[in-house]
């Protein structure tokens, strides 16, 4: 389903997404087009569970939060010293 239909379909919620299809626009930064929606909720808590769970598993998720506007942009940070 792509982004903005995702958006409109479930305004003001936290949106667990998986399967997702981005547009790299520089080294960092990616727009993310669209996705398959594998949880929403009101509770940030639930959606940050639930995305913890399907990393457990090496799953390519991401959530949004009732504030991410309709350009959904990643920033991609690499990860910096020893990670255990």
């Amino acid at each position: 389903m792509k982004w903005s239909e995702i958006r409109k379909q479930y305004p003001d919620k936290f949106i667990l997404i998986g399967a997702i299809v981005e547009e790299e626009i520089s080294e960092t930064q990616s727009k993310i087009l669209e996705g398959t929606v594998l949880k929403i909720s009101d509770d940030g808590k639930e959606i940050r569970r639930a995305y913890q769970q399907y990393k457990h598993k090496n799953r390519e998720v991401l959530y949004s939060l009732p504030s991410t506007p309709e350009e959904f942009i990643v920033e991609n940070i690499p990860y910096k010293g020893i990670i255990i």
